[in-house]
């Protein structure tokens, strides 16, 4: 990266450009920590000097806004690792005035691109308009100004990443400013609010940001007004919310090493949750929302006997997630896979190793979504009750029958569950996939071939079970 930087320079000086390293960068680089995101502002003519430096240095040029000649290059390092340096002009001409308007002091200081390459020390030269350095060395989060969040409301959710990613503790002012323009979360760029979103979430301590937010800062409720409901509602005496977050922090202890998953599945695992929902975001950013929201069905208070409850639950969580993903510019794609998790939580925990109709049901429905759902069902059970031996094989065995390649060429069911209610006019309980775990079972036997010979199975299933006297 110093020899993309030294051409940087170089070619800076050669047309007199002033040339300021700002921000994160400088913000690590005082912390000892290296950082392959370098944003520069230029005093001047920052498009065109951008084109012409991307030219110079064989990176490749991205326009990311041309109001604020706001310009990206890709390169790559002499070791072969990316990076990315991001050009923007001088807000307001003047570099202070510019650090001034900026979220947090910690990310409002800047240094001066040859002082930094070649001042030993440079450290002494941040230009620190706000008191960044101080606030980095004590360890204190502060705004620069209230202002600055009503310019972009986002910056509220980006307080909590930021407070955890760097290990600081909010100043007593700011987190009084923050909490008091909660509600302008409602302002928000919606597209810009879940990038931040999707940028905690990224992160192991996603539970911990998220709880930042709800119970000290009060923004989840303004943002999504089920985050309330979510706080009020109490099963098996926690919180909906409170269960979530342990939830989510049961699957980092279970993507760790040595608690309850062998090296080798591991490995997989992690290989599978860094794909792509989409092609946006990665897998394991939407289970760690998933593990948080799973239970969101359940603010409804919907009363009825135990053995429905859960389904219930699920089914009435289509409706949230649905109304989240718009808040969120989800595709159609990111919003089906988040409510496919959250809606099917429990399903893993119906299989047994010796049930194969429920076992190849579930693999025919859930595809590569299999390892998500055992994982969420997992950290559920770790976070509710623990987990133990027995249950970790099983559901360790469903994870390795997957990567196995075990069920991956099955065929298309027959008959779908709401053939079966429209036809018997039962409603959607849980026996409903045991008959079409049967019905499966069979058609891969060979003993049923069409949907009528899958209606008579499920006609004798139902008269032997009203038989038993248990409920359809």
């Amino acid at each position: 990266m110093r020899t993309k930087l030294l051409a940087l320079a170089d070619l800076a000086q050669k047309e007199q450009k002033e040339i300021y390293i700002v921000g994160g960068f400088v913000r690590d680089a005082l912390r000892g920590i290296p950082s392959w995101d370098v944003d520069l502002v230029v005093t001047e003519e920052a498009e065109q000097f951008a084109k012409r430096a991307a030219w110079r240095m064989r990176g490749e040029y991205e326009m990311l806004d041309s109001q604020s000649q706001y310009s990206r290059i890709f390169l790559v390092a002499s070791d072969g690792r990316p990076f990315s340096l991001d050009l923007t002009l001088v807000h307001g001409g003047k570099l202070e005035d510019d650090l001034k308007r900026r979220d947090f002091t910690v990310n409002a200081m800047a240094v001066s691109l040859n002082n930094y390459l070649h001042a030993p020390d440079w450290q002494e030269s941040v230009i620190d308009p706000c008191g960044g350095k101080e606030d980095l060395h004590v360890g204190r989060l502060r705004l620069t100004t209230e202002e600055c969040i009503l310019r972009d409301p986002v910056r509220l959710f980006r307080s909590a990443r930021f407070l955890l990613r760097l290990g600081l503790q909010f100043c007593p002012d700011t987190l009084a400013v923050l909490k008091k323009n909660a509600g302008q979360i409602r302002y928000a760029q919606k597209m810009k609010l879940s990038m931040e979103l999707f940028q905690l979430l990224a992160q192991p301590y996603a539970a911990d940001g998220m709880k930042i937010l709800q119970d000290e800062l009060d923004v989840l409720t303004h943002f999504f007004a089920p985050f309330a409901r979510m706080n009020q509602v109490i099963v098996e005496g926690e919180a909906v919310f409170a269960h979530g977050l342990e939830v989510c922090r049961a699957l980092e202890k279970i993507l760790g090493e040595n608690y309850c998953l062998t090296s080798e599945l591991l490995h997989k695992l992690h290989a599978h949750l860094r794909q792509k929902v989409a092609g946006n975001r990665p897998r394991l950013s939407f289970l760690r929302l998933a593990c948080i929201l799973h239970d969101i069905g359940k603010v409804d208070g919907v009363q009825c006997e135990r053995a429905k409850q859960s389904f219930n639950h699920e089914i009435a969580a289509e409706a949230y997630i649905g109304s989240l993903a718009q808040r969120l510019c989800f595709t159609q794609e990111e919003e089906m896979y988040l409510i496919r998790l959250i809606c099917n939580h429990s399903r893993p925990l119906y299989t047994r190793e010796v049930d194969l109709g429920a076992n190849l049901r579930f693999f025919r429905q859930f595809g590569d979504t299999v390892p998500e759902l055992v994982l969420l069902s997992m950290a559920n059970l770790v976070a509710r009750h623990g987990m133990d031996a027995m249950r970790c094989r099983e559901l360790s065995c469903l994870l390795d029958d997957y990567f196995a390649g075990k069920y991956a060429t099955l065929p298309e069911p027959v008959i779908s569950a709401r053939e079966i209610m429209e036809f018997f006019n039962l409603p959607p309980t849980r026996a409903i996939g045991k008959y079409l775990e049967a019905v499966y079972a069979a058609q891969l036997e060979g003993r049923v071939k069409n949907s009528g010979e899958a209606l008579s199975l499920v006609s004798i299933l139902l008269e032997a079970r009203n038989k038993g006297g248990e409920d359809t």
